[in-house]
């Protein structure tokens, strides 16, 4: 269940509790911090942590998160940060190991909705014996990501290694 899914986390150390975590988030807010943007979208935000960390940066955050009990969990712990009911287009959009969750389908409803003009991605590519528990629906090898991106008329601005070592960040394409 999605409250299973939010205590198995917590118990993870994917928690506003976990100063490694929060620190992990600060970095990765701040290592984007060149780029031009106001606004940001944190989708599927979890426990909020990555959007904390940019609100606390000086940013307009929004975040959409699919799951009731971590929009509580959100709600009852950050409740400053602004949860919105659908996906919108901002500057910046986090989407920090989601992907993995959701269907091409979904991917593409979701990229036809939204065009943010910079996407900070992360996304596994190793398969585990744990992908069902944890809902990994897609893990996808990196350059199918890359594929995937292009064909939503993003390009690849560069590679870090903050969140994760997957962390990519797009940017899309003006004609």
């Amino acid at each position: 269940s999605e409250a299973d899914f939010l205590k198995k986390e917590l118990e993870l150390g994917i928690s506003l509790d976990n100063p490694e975590f929060i620190t992990l988030a600060e970095e990765t807010a701040k290592s984007v911090n060149d780029l031009d943007f106001e606004t940001v979208l944190d989708y599927g935000a979890g426990v909020g942590a990555y959007a904390d960390a940019f609100n606390k940066s000086g940013k307009n955050v929004s975040i959409y998160e699919k799951f009731k009990p971590h929009r509580d969990y959100i709600s009852e712990r950050l409740p400053y940060l602004k949860i919105v009911p659908k996906a919108i287009t901002t500057d910046l959009m986090a989407f920090i190991e989601v992907a993995e969750h959701m269907t091409d389908k979904e991917l593409d409803a979701l990229f036809k909705q939204i065009k943010p003009k910079y996407i900070l991605f992360s996304s596994t590519s190793e398969k585990t014996d744990f992908d069902e528990d944890w809902g990994h629906i897609n893990v996808k090898e990196q350059s199918e990501w890359l594929e995937f991106f292009a064909s939503k008329n993003y390009t690849l601005l560069r590679e870090q290694q903050v969140p994760t070592k997957w962390t990519k960040i797009f940017q899309y394409a003006t004609t």
